[in-house]
């Protein structure tokens, strides 16, 4: 077992080891590097209790999410170093908790299985239950698409990796092959896509912006089998049914092309004043439908968040139409999977002054989740990535950052549920409920049997 036994030396390794962390997501994306980059934290971590354990996990996440998320700067400018103390401070209690494990004399197997669920709790919680969750840079994300994702999910994926790099931590060779093993062929092996004789010619307009003449002349200028057309989020910054002239464009559009288009807009509250972020989808009979983004981003004006997961009913089958952060977690793809949604049509709003570093990372998770659901997913961003995404995650179509024109391909609807859709979905809350329990036993003082 390597165990460094002085404090700077710890530091340092936790501090290099959470860089190589950041380099396993794009735009580097080297995937195998999560394993150093976790391992190295673990090390460092060996023989260090209370304060000078936190410091170490709190330097790692730092150096991880500082160069991981260094775009957040062009977001928050001088703030930014607080949203990263507040993500680094997951890695600090996830160090805490390993002190106090390793104090309560948890070692070998046991400790390898206390490493990865006492990580994985954590993730789970500064990713989802958080007020300010943020579900980037997870070990699963590292992964990538792959075979894994339809049964157990990003969550579970991480699990797995996790107790793979601590068996391997305490050279427990073989059980850590194995795992590793897992990992590998699930990321290596290509699920099998059955294809419908349906499909859907989908044509999506990557532009930032730009007036609603201009998204009506591109769409006019469309090939004449498309059956769908989607524009980005906030591509109508405004009410459009409120707007007689600009609604009555739209609905003629619809009507003159023979087409469905689903795109951004809002939906003013008259009575309150609040107005929603929402995706709507109409066809040349008048309104199929809209959602209303459910998770909105933190620190905007992104209007009152919605609470439901409902497809839209249109003769092209049973669409889901999230609005772009919606898909950073697991709710609401899933939920309108449940519901019935056979296909997925998702408006995304990813601005050009956020880098093409940012843009990179938010594509993995879209893929991450058609993966999970086994539906195609058309991914349409104000500039970039705009993305088509086949039921395993593979990617069939893309505009890179910052491009201004259409992306066309075919998309087909699917029905059936996978594993994770129905069950694999519980995974990270039995991880966080073991882990809890863990924690509670571990912070509890021992009884001193000889007062007994």
């Amino acid at each position: 077992m390597i165990t460094l036994r002085k404090f700077p030396a710890s530091c340092g390794l936790a501090i290099l080891s959470g860089v190589i962390y950041a380099f396993a997501f794009p735009p580097l994306g080297w995937r195998f590097l999560i394993i150093p980059g976790l391992a190295g934290l673990l090390i460092a971590l060996r023989g260090h209790t209370g304060t000078r354990a936190r410091t170490i996990g709190f330097l790692h996440g730092m150096a991880a999410y500082g160069v991981g998320l260094s775009w957040l700067y062009h977001i928050f400018g001088s703030l930014v170093p607080v949203m990263w103390c507040v993500l680094a401070a997951f890695t600090a209690l996830f160090a805490e908790m390993q002190s106090r494990a390793s104090n309560r004399g948890i070692t070998g197997w046991y400790f390898a299985a206390f490493t990865a669920i006492n990580w994985s709790a954590w993730e789970f919680i500064r990713a989802e239950l958080f007020p300010l969750k943020f579900p980037w840079m997870t070990p699963g994300l590292a992964i990538g698409p792959n075979a894994l994702l339809p049964w157990i999910g990003v969550y579970g994926v991480g699990v797995v990796l996790v107790l793979a790099i601590a068996l391997l931590v305490s050279r427990k060779w073989l059980p850590s092959l194995v795992a590793f093993g897992i990992i590998a062929t699930a990321a290596w092996f290509q699920m099998p896509i059955s294809q419908s004789d349906a499909h859907i010619k989908v044509a999506g307009l990557q532009f930032e912006n730009v007036a609603l003449d201009t998204f009506i002349h591109e769409t006019r200028a469309l090939p004449a089998d498309i059956d769908l057309v989607v524009w980005p989020e906030y591509a109508i910054p405004y009410d459009i049914r409120k707007n007689t002239r600009d609604w009555k464009l739209i609905r003629n559009l619809c009507k003159e092309r023979n087409l469905t288009l689903t795109f951004g807009t809002q939906l003013a509250e008259e009575t309150s004043g609040d107005w929603r972020n929402i995706a709507l989808t109409l066809d040349p009979t008048g309104i199929c439908g809209e959602h209303t983004k459910v998770h909105t981003v933190h620190f905007f004006d992104d209007g009152t968040p919605g609470t439901t997961a409902t497809p839209v009913a249109t003769s092209l089958g049973r669409i889901g139409t999230p609005v772009c952060f919606d898909c950073d977690y697991q709710d609401v793809v899933r939920g309108m999977t449940q519901n019935g949604a056979q296909l997925f049509i998702v408006p995304i709003m990813d601005a050009l002054s956020w880098t093409a570093k940012q843009q990179e990372q938010h594509a993995e998770l879209f893929r991450i989740r058609a993966c999970e659901n086994a539906r195609w997913m058309f991914v349409c961003a104000s500039s970039g990535v705009s993305q088509i995404i086949d039921p395993t995650g593979k990617v069939h179509g893309r505009l890179e950052s910052g491009k201004q024109e259409a992306l066309i391909g075919t998309i087909h609807p699917r029905n059936g549920l996978t594993f994770f859709t129905r069950f694999g979905w519980f995974t990270p809350w039995l991880t966080l409920s073991a882990a809890a329990i863990t924690w509670i036993a571990i912070i509890i003082p021992r009884r001193n049997p000889a007062r007994q």
